[in-house]
């Protein structure tokens, strides 16, 4: 395998972990959306394991209300959303790590060089998929994102909508949907585990 992995590729759940700045806008918005995306809402049954948590981070904080309200608008809920900052160890727990901005993704490799080869710009994963011509599932997916990736930059980054009004949330929240349309079926695909 190109990344290293601390279990089996067979074990389940896939584990992946949504970052932005304050983990009060994006980064929940992606998780709690990909979570109401997923074929099995089912905890136990899904394959996959979604978090979400703050580059720097401002823990304690609620949801964005704009985003929230985005949220809410495609039936997802965003309450009981705390956020929280990113740590060693929630990275460490993670098979993927999808930053929504260049600096963030940036700042964690920095911080926690250990664990730069499963962080991604959203983006940047997401254009890897669509490079993967025959895409296989969970780790060996992830392994061949890596392979196929590109190089990510500021070009790349998703635009923090946070106290920019609800035209900025609803276009956020639409370019997040899109991204996601993408990336949940790849990880949740039958076999993931």
């Amino acid at each position: 395998m190109v990344v290293p992995r601390d279990r089996k590729p067979e074990e389940a759940p896939l584990r992946v972990l949504f970052v932005c700045t304050a983990n009060i806008a994006r980064s929940p918005y992606a998780e709690r959306r990909a979570s109401q995306l997923l074929p099995d809402h089912a905890p136990e049954g899904r394959g996959v394991w979604l978090a979400s948590a703050g580059m720097p981070g401002y823990p304690g904080r609620d949801m964005d209300p704009e985003m929230a309200a985005q949220l809410r608008a495609r039936g997802g809920e965003p309450n009981g959303h705390v956020s929280r900052a990113v740590t060693h160890e929630l990275l460490v727990e993670s098979d993927l790590v999808l930053t929504f901005e260049f600096a963030q993704r940036l700042r964690i490799i920095d911080e926690w060089p250990d664990q730069a080869l499963k962080v991604f710009g959203v983006r940047q994963f997401t254009h890897a998929l669509e490079r993967i011509p025959a895409p296989a599932h969970g780790l060996e997916l992830l392994d061949q994102a890596y392979t196929a990736r590109l190089p990510d930059g500021m070009n790349l980054d998703v635009v923090d909508p946070h106290r920019r009004g609800a035209a900025a949330a609803r276009a956020c929240a639409d370019e997040i949907d899109a991204m996601l349309a993408a990336i949940v079926p790849a990880l949740s695909a039958p076999g993931s585990r």
